[in-house]
């Protein structure tokens, strides 16, 4: 059986506290169910300087900090609510009448030019179309303001063959609309060709224009070739510059081999140095380096969360985990170890060990003997469990 501790309490008589408790005594009165806490010393005897009631039923109320009481609650007598300071206290009906007494039943409105006094429950309010527009007292609180038709039909005015004429009210609005056929005979036009000819003007770096007869015009590519927009080439493109420059933002290829150090006769030494370099506060490189037979890269290599480097097609080394394949090392420092099997040789005492590897071996060299002591205090802790005793609070 476990052992029973009992606080001090009341279980018939005068509702109420305890004349005194001790410091951080507790009783509980069970004829008006309050709990109560002795706070302080140095009272008489040493006993505590207050007695505090602290629980009961449910909950009690505070009467200084601020509390949220559930559940539904009567009061009896008088209750007195201070003034309402805001919309979302509590109001009294003095409020509420002062506030609605100080509703407005009259108010103002003003035009461009003009002010009336609307009186409300008397008066109607009404919005009037002015020139050109129309209003309609619709939905329930709702007047819809709408332009008035033209006399313009609604259609699409001018042409290549038209020009689009129109006559606009002082409002700005068109009131008519029609097309003027447009008609320009041979000879109002002088000097046709010439003004063709000359009419044609080349783009610097894009295309040449030169008037090689009368009515005849040579359109050419100037030697140095811009182009402002997109250039599709469907068949090959050979470049036999020197150095070709992209500024693009993205570059997209389809092939899936890009070749470096393309020369005649391909060695190791033609092929010393070849790789990629990125430019920034210091070139990044990742290059083919002869000397070493190896790729050799100028920063640090990251692979993502999950993934793992490979040697030989097996998973050697990833975020977590070192392969059981990697049986050698030369580790002169680990973290700590939470799991695993020692299977190495004895760990030596002064490097926190035993010494030995069987358990006889490790009690030897440890200088204990391990026996009927661990009997003995077994008996004990099953001679304090089956302690039955009471420790009783008393009663006041």
């Amino acid at each position: 059986m476990a052992n029973t501790l009992r606080i001090k309490r009341r279980a018939s008589g005068a509702a109420g506290a305890p004349s005194t408790l001790e410091n951080a005594e507790l009783a509980f009165n069970e004829v008006d169910d309050v709990l109560y806490y002795g706070e302080g010393t140095g009272g008489v005897g040493g006993s505590a300087t207050t007695v505090l009631a602290i629980g009961g039923s449910g909950a009690f109320a505070t009467l200084s900090s601020e509390q949220t009481i559930s559940g539904n609650k009567t009061f009896s007598g008088v209750i007195i609510v201070p003034t309402p300071s805001a919309n979302t206290h509590a109001a009294t009906k003095a409020y509420v009448d002062s506030a609605v007494s100080n509703v407005a039943t009259a108010f103002t409105v003003a035009g461009d030019s003009g002010t009336q006094t609307i009186t409300t429950g008397s008066d109607t309010l009404t919005i009037a179309g002015g020139t050109g527009l129309t209003s309609v007292a619709g939905a329930t609180d709702t007047v819809t303001i709408n332009l008035d038709n033209t006399a313009v039909s609604a259609s699409s005015y001018g042409s290549s063959s038209a020009v689009a004429t129109f006559t606009v009210d002082a409002q700005g609005r068109l009131t008519a609309a029609s097309n003027s056929t447009i008609s320009i005979t041979a000879s109002q036009i002088s000097d046709r060709a010439t003004n063709l000819v000359t009419g044609l003007t080349g783009t610097a770096n894009e295309i040449t224009v030169s008037n090689s007869g009368v009515g005849a015009v040579t359109l050419s590519l100037p030697a140095n070739v811009t182009i402002s927009n997109n250039l599709t080439v469907t068949g090959d493109l050979t470049v036999q510059g020197n150095t070709t420059t992209l500024n693009t933002a993205t570059l997209v290829v389809e092939d899936k081999n890009v070749v470096l150090a393309n020369v005649a006769t391909p060695t190791d030494t033609t092929a010393d140095g070849a790789g990629i370099s990125v430019l920034g506060a210091t070139t990044k490189t990742l290059n083919w380096v002869d000397a070493t037979d190896a790729w050799t890269s100028s920063e640090h290599l990251d692979i993502a969360s999950g993934k793992s480097y490979y040697i030989g097609g097996s998973a050697v080394l990833s975020n977590t985990t070192l392969a059981s394949s990697v049986i050698t090392s030369s580790l002169t420092t680990v973290g700590t170890i939470g799991t695993g099997v020692w299977q190495g040789t004895a760990v030596s005492i002064s490097y926190g060990g035993t010494g030995s590897t069987t358990a006889d071996g490790a009690r030897t060299a440890l200088g204990l003997a391990i026996g009927t002591n661990v009997q003995a205090y077994s008996a004990q802790l099953t001679a304090l469990a089956a302690n039955t005793a009471t420790i009783d609070g008393g009663t006041f």
